[in-house]
């Protein structure tokens, strides 16, 4: 039986606590809460949803956290040396639309799942090490909590 990405992700928010929504039919929003060193509390969302055949021809949960929008004063270099953190996950750059609908590019941290590969208890691993990269990125390269 084919895991029902609903119920793992609600299962997960309960669990932690995480503030969970359905953004629009079968795309899921996770308010991931992160407790810091100084005791005070950052949340990132992380997004999920299923994609057809994404995977070899088979279909996979696909995790996105966004980071802020690329720009030339970046320094990928520095990026993509703190990215070897991630252990599900890796940080991307793709395509996006802005709040206003205009084109951009957006560096995302992203993971991709084959559903027959997984299970809620990888899937909670993979929430985890998605809000916590993007918001270390978030915060060193985009100054705080934009997105």
């Amino acid at each position: 039986k084919t895991m029902d990405l609903k119920i793992a992700l609600t299962n997960i928010a309960e669990r932690w606590k995480y503030k969970m929504d359905e953004t629009s039919p079968g795309v899921f929003r996770l308010d991931v809460a992160m407790k810091q060193k100084d005791g005070s509390i950052r949340y990132q969302y992380v997004y999920a949803w299923l994609i057809k055949e994404r995977y070899q021809g088979k279909d996979a949960f696909y995790f996105n956290s966004r980071c802020g929008e690329y720009n030339l004063n970046l320094n990928l270099y520095q990026m993509m040396k703190e990215s070897s953190y991630c252990t599900y996950c890796s940080v991307i750059i793709t395509t996006d639309k802005r709040l206003d609908g205009s084109p951009c590019e957006t560096v995302v941290v992203h993971a991709i799942q084959p559903v027959d590969l997984t299970s809620e208890a990888i899937l909670n691993e993979v929430i985890w090490d998605i809000a916590t990269n993007a918001d270390i990125i978030e915060k060193t390269y985009f100054g705080g909590d934009s997105n």
